[in-house]
Formats: structure tokens, sequence, C-alpha cells
């Protein structure tokens, strides 16, 4: 009786931690980094500023990109993200009334991103695959926020489940911007994100559950409820013939 009370507590056990395991859970993630990338391939490294878009002062274009460190959520399924910009006192000053800010996957090496030039690093945080997009007005910038595509999910969950690296990095460009020098520009000044109240220039907002369980626990749960049966079943066997 003893034993089949424990092979029962066992199995029990099992199967609340799997079903407990699907409980969904919430996690604000803060960038640790960020910067920006001309077209001509300089960048002046590691900046909290979101710079992106066409400067007629300068004739340059920037693509920008943001740095998050996803080893909190490691071993979950992330089923929803939103991206969420800090407004401060930024601003979208090109002479449309509104741009569309995109946001892209970047496939080149997380480290030649703070201190290395190149065309080619400027080029991949605008072509990627597609994590969303959102509508800027003109005016100053308030805090806004994306939310993003299921590769932007499946991307987040390869970088938080990588045993070596879980950073995951997300690059910016503004769709609606002209190939000519006509001042459409969405920037901020240098000073968005690089003030004193304003640590990070933006933050992920993430919903997760566990990750479905490993095989070897759902064999441990079946042979667990095997042996209770089994052992109820020769209990009542031999109850049967010890009243015979």
């Amino acid at each position: 009786m003893r034993t089949l009370n424990m092979a029962a507590a066992l199995s029990c056990a099992i199967l609340f931690s799997v079903i407990g395991a699907k409980a969904s859970n919430a996690a604000t993630i803060d960038s640790y980094t960020g910067g920006w990338y001309q077209n001509n391939g300089t960048t002046f490294g590691i900046s909290n500023n979101i710079y992106v878009g066409w400067n007629p002062n300068t004739g340059s274009a920037y693509n920008n990109w943001l740095g998050f460190n996803l080893a909190g959520v490691a071993g979950q399924n992330i089923t929803s993200a939103t991206l969420t910009f800090y407004g401060s006192n930024g601003a979208y000053s090109g002479t449309d009334p509104s741009e569309t800010l995109g946001l892209f996957a970047y496939n080149g090496s997380i480290n030649a991103l703070n201190n290395q030039n190149g065309v080619g690093i400027y080029n991949d945080l605008g072509t990627g695959a597609s994590y969303g997009q959102a509508t800027v007005s003109k005016g100053p910038l308030t805090q806004f926020s994306i939310t993003l595509s299921a590769q932007a999910l499946a991307d987040m969950m390869a970088a938080a489940n990588n045993p070596t690296d879980q950073r995951f990095v997300i690059g910016g460009s503004l769709l609606t911007m002209a190939p000519t020098h006509d001042s459409d520009n969405w920037w901020t000044d240098g000073a968005l994100f690089s003030n004193s109240t304003l640590q990070h220039a933006a933050f992920l907002n993430l919903e997760t559950v566990a990750a479905v369980p490993e095989p070897s626990t759902w064999a441990m749960m079946i042979l667990g409820f095997a042996g209770v049966g089994f052992m109820a079943y020769r209990r009542r066997n031999q109850t049967a013939v010890s009243s015979i």
C-alpha cells in the first residue's frame, strides 16, 4: 500500500509540474546597447540614440540597431512580444506629416556592431526578415510600441536558448525614406535616449510559457501511471484470492 501511494504521489507530482509549466509569464527586458550606421558604412560605436532616416544637412542615410540580452527567458516559448521606444526630447523633423519605421532581423556579427565600420552592416540592419513596423507622426517623439512578428519570436527563442550567446539584435530603417535628398528624416538630435533620466533606448515586453516537456518527462509520467495501474490491479487480485 505504501509503495502504491508513493508511486501515485510521484506520478501526480510529474503531472502537476507539466501542467504548471504551461502557465503564462511576463518579462520586461531593457535594451543594453544600441547605435546607428551611416550609408557610407561609418559608425560612432555604441550609443543609446535612435538615429534613423535621411539627414539633409549631411546628405547621409542612417539605420539603427538595438541589443537585448535574453538569458532571462531561456527555456521559454515566447508567445508574443512588443518593442517599445521610450519617448523624451527627440523628434521626427521631416517635411512629411509622418514616416514609417521598420524593424528587421540582423544576420551579421553582434560583436562587429560595436567597433567595426562597414556598408554591409548598414545594409544588414535594414534588409533582414521583417520584425514589424510603426508610423511616427511629425513633432515631439512620444513613447510608442511595435508588435513583433512571428519571425521575431522565433529568432528571439533561438537566441535565448543559444548555449554560448543569448544576445539578440533588432535593426531599424525608415521605410518611407525617399532615395533622393528630400529632407525625409526621423531622428533624435542625439539626446532622446542618452539623458540622465532615460538610460535605455527601448524595452521588450514578452509573454512566455515554459517549453514543451522533454520526451523523457512524458515517459516518466506514463511509466508512473502504468505502475500505479498495475499495482492496483495486483492488489485487487491478491484481495480476491485471499477472500476465497
